[in-house]
């Protein structure tokens, strides 16, 4: 801290060493001198200003001013000193006619110059226009992180002396012994509770993915949090042991494989005399929440554990740059310029479990133009290296429409869409949303298809919501694709069970030596309501993973001729 104020002050103290050098002053300008500084540190320990060059400059320019007006004003010199107090004030005012100059350049320069910015984005265009497949049974739903954190919250009773602490709104994505779980940090409710407690007890685990899933507290205790003051400010110590990085975000909690809590903040180093980031150079900072100790890695080295390593803040700074400096600042006909729909749950976008075991974060893009709200592309960037997939869009809706279509079904129940993901449904591309109440708690799942809003599935859990979109598709008459290897059979055999629904119009039944459940539309065939076991029947029926999907076609039953 003590290092970067003085930096920020090299002007006003060239300044003081004059004048004490060549004047008979001394104790004014060292007072006022040391009043700048105590200003300057107080300023540089709670505010955590940029230690880039650029800032640096900008900051010996302001502390410049100041000092060289009030002590020009204050002090009384002789007539002897009159011709060497012009020459000092007039060497300060050219300096610090550079400094503005210079300042003003770098500030212009990181404005306009930003083309070297999308150059240093770690980016892929996908040749394939395909959302990522959907497949059931494997593909994970996450809770929503406003879900996750309303349980947390009727959980802090478990948390020892749980008056002196507050559940974090943060909720980190992560793979926990090969498992999705979100993590959720505890922070202190205030200073004087910090006082007294002197240490946060633990932080809340949760399994991701599970519809019904509790959060379990974990009891590691731990000193250095994001909501902690002076010198156990996680941000703070971050800030002290990395003097020679620029942080980007605030720091996100991360467990090891053992349970034990870290800090994890993206670092970078800017361009000379700019404020652009340089994606290709990312660092990683990871402290230790229980001793503070902190070291800096590579995005290529750091430890195993980590799966963010791109915290949610930097990736939506990378969505940003990506779509809106392809073609640089000077484009005014802002040809090929995207903007990222911003619907995502944390600072924009969504984490996303990987069935390899990796995490990224998705959103979607769409044109600057308002009321638009067809989509463009999305991306997908990788939580750990930075790398970002674009997926080019063709006549779909962005997030924006999805969660409109979505609400507009809920208006009654004042329930709301949440997290719309982007999936690969029987090669359909569908958006995937959480239907929220006003507490946020899950009232169902809605699935869209991004290309017809007329056709969409809801349920109570995402395979009934899938089932129900599958059924959907295969009465709109949509194209549907081999997705999950579907395949269309021709079936033949002997009714076991059946069951008619008649709310909904159609029958269910089984055949002997076959646990697959299908299903007869009886607006087609009203016979089927007549269908009973041991009947011999006949018909079409697309088959996934041993499941039918949709109503089965060209529908006979041979003891009703």
């Amino acid at each position: 801290m003590l290092t970067v104020t003085l930096l920020y002050n090299l002007l006003p103290l060239l300044l003081m060493i004059s004048i004490i050098i060549f004047t008979r002053h001394m104790l004014l300008p060292i007072g006022l001198m040391a009043l700048v500084e105590v200003i300057a540190f107080g300023i540089t320990y709670f505010r955590l200003p940029s230690k880039n060059l650029l800032s640096i400059i900008w900051g010996n320019l302001v502390y410049g001013i100041i000092y060289t007006v009030i002590i020009y004003f204050l002090l009384n010199f002789t007539k002897e000193e009159r011709p060497l107090q012009k020459l000092i004030f007039k060497t300060a005012s050219i300096a610090i006619g550079v400094l503005a100059i210079v300042s003003a350049g770098g500030f212009l320069h990181s404005f306009l110059s930003v083309k070297p910015t999308w150059n240093s984005i770690n980016k892929v265009y996908s040749k394939s226009n395909e959302a990522p497949t959907f497949k059931r049974g494997e593909t994970p739903i996450a809770l929503a992180p406003k879900t996750v954190i309303n349980r947390v919250r009727k959980a802090s009773s478990d948390i020892p002396h749980s008056q002196y602490y507050s559940i974090s709104n943060q909720v980190q994505a992560q793979f926990f012994k090969n498992k999705p779980v979100y993590v959720v940090p505890v922070e202190y409710s205030g200073f004087w509770q910090m006082t007294k407690a002197g240490s946060i007890p633990g932080y809340f685990i949760i399994d991701a993915t599970r519809q019904n899933a509790t959060p379990h507290f974990v009891k590691r205790p731990y000193r250095y949090a994001t909501s902690a003051y002076f010198n156990k400010d996680a941000a703070r110590q971050i800030y002290r042991h990395s003097t020679s990085w620029l942080d980007l975000g605030s720091p996100q909690l991360e467990i090891d494989n053992a349970g034990k809590p870290y800090w994890v903040q993206t670092l970078y180093k800017s361009e000379f005399l700019s404020h652009r980031v340089n994606y290709k150079k990312l660092h990683v900072a990871v402290m230790n929440a229980q001793s503070g100790a902190v070291k800096i890695y590579s995005i290529k080295n750091m430890p195993k554990f980590i799966d963010e390593g791109i915290t949610t803040a930097i990736a939506n700074k990378l969505n940003t740059d990506f779509g809106k400096y392809k073609y640089g600042f000077w484009n005014f006909s802002k040809t090929g310029v995207m903007k990222p729909t911003g619907n995502g749950v944390e600072d924009g976008v969504t984490s996303v479990f990987n069935q390899n075991g990796t995490i990224s974060y998705f959103t979607d893009f769409t044109t600057d133009k308002t009321g638009s709200d067809s989509a463009l592309g999305y991306s997908m960037i990788n939580a750990r290296t930075g790398k970002l997939t674009f997926y080019r869009a063709n006549n779909i809706m962005d997030s924006d429409g999805a969660k409109n279509n979505a609400n507009q079904d809920y208006k009654a129940q004042q329930w709301k869409a949440n997290m719309p993901i982007l999936y690969n449904v029987n090669s359909r591309p569908t958006w995937v949303m959480t239907i929220l109440d006003s507490t946020s708690a899950i009232r169902g799942y809605y699935y869209l298809d991004a290309a017809d809003q007329s056709v969409y599935g809801t349920g109570s859990t995402p395979t009934s919501a899938l089932d129900a979109f599958r059924q959907a598709l295969v009465n709109s008459g949509a194209k549907i694709g081999n997705t999950d290897k579907a395949t269309l059979k021709n079936i033949k055999g002997i009714v076991d069970r059946v069951t008619v629904v008649s709310n909904q119009n159609k029958v269910m039944f089984t055949l002997k030596n076959s646990k697959t459940i299908y299903t007869v539309n009886t607006s087609d065939y009203d016979f089927a309501n007549l269908m009973r076991p041991n009947d011999k029947v006949s018909f079409k029926a697309n088959i996934v993973a041993k499941k039918s999907i949709g109503n089965v076609a060209e529908f006979k039953d041979d003891n009703l001729r």
